[in-house]
């Protein structure tokens, strides 16, 4: 028995600790969690200097080796307004791994859904939606309007399938991953929120310790994440809404602690780069962003 808790605390130590520059904070990387492992996640996002939150709450579990679930929820803890987002599922396969000394380079392929929870519908020509927790935007008519894509809601009345691969290249200290999606939107309603493609192309370095001496080590990373979209047109009654669909980048800047190989610390900031969307001009410039997170890793 004492053997079989030092061969787990000697996994859970390699598994954080020797590719920790590599658990990004925003992106997806093509790594998964080690088998029977549970993680702990809480997100906070702040946007517009404070005034809105985006919350949510992960909990993630090591299937296998190679295979990890992936559950998420938005939340509001704003007790004038009580409020629960979409709900997504996810699941993340690596199908490649090659390993070296100080190397490593693996393929994952990810899938998932998002079900809309307490979806808004469409009532005698007029539609709420919600941005952020009690940042409310209505609708009427549709002609040339709903031009917000549906990865800015917290939630819809439209499903959500989601594929992406990922590759993920580890060299010593730096760690860099690219990935691409594309994502289909069903309507449940009348109104489509347009498909999109999704890129991101991330890096990590671990910056502390500058060598691994014991399991109590910290562990500091520094990232530079950037997410790029393409969104098709939204659509009413299967016609396309002029004004909707674009491209945009964002740029997130982030660090990350982490301690006893179990609990991280993150903050990111989100720089909006460049977008030719109508949302720009339909409903304001997109602002900056501060993302605040909390993790949690154990083995069962």
């Amino acid at each position: 028995m004492k053997i079989k808790s030092t061969i787990t605390l000697v996994l859970l130590f390699l598994s954080v600790n020797l590719y920790s520059q590599e658990l990004y904070i925003v992106t997806n990387p093509a790594a998964n969690l080690a088998k029977h492992r549970l993680e702990f996640r809480n997100i906070v996002v702040s946007y517009d200097n404070f005034n809105y939150y985006h919350n949510s709450f992960q909990l993630n579990y090591g299937l296998l080796g190679n295979l990890t679930i992936y559950n998420s929820v938005y939340y509001s803890l704003d007790q004038n307004y009580k409020f629960l987002g979409n709900y997504e599922f996810a699941a993340r396969y690596r199908f490649a791994d090659v390993d070296k000394k100080n190397y490593h380079i693996r393929g994952a392929f990810q899938t998932g859904l998002i079900v809309p929870v307490n979806a808004q519908p469409i009532v005698n020509g007029a539609v709420e939606y919600e941005i952020h927790p009690g940042h409310i935007v209505k609708f009427y008519g549709f002609a040339n309007d709903i031009t917000i894509p549906s990865i800015d809601f917290h939630t819809t009345d439209n499903y959500t399938f989601r594929n992406e691969l990922i590759v993920t290249n580890l060299i010593k200290k730096f760690a860099a991953t690219g990935a691409m999606g594309y994502n289909i939107n069903v309507a449940k309603n009348d109104f489509k929120f347009g498909n999109f493609f999704d890129w991101s192309l991330s890096f990590g370095y671990l910056v502390l310790p500058a060598v691994y001496k014991s399991y109590d080590d910290v562990n500091v990373n520094l990232y530079m994440e950037n997410k790029a979209y393409y969104f098709y047109k939204n659509q009413f009654l299967g016609e396309d809404i002029n004004n909707s669909g674009g491209f945009r980048l964002d740029t997130y800047l982030g660090v990350q602690s982490i301690f006893f190989s179990s609990l991280m610390l993150e903050l990111s900031y989100k720089i909006p780069v460049h977008s030719n969307e109508y949302t720009e001009t339909r409903v304001g410039t997109r602002t900056s962003a501060l993302l605040m997170s909390l993790r949690y890793l154990f083995f069962l």
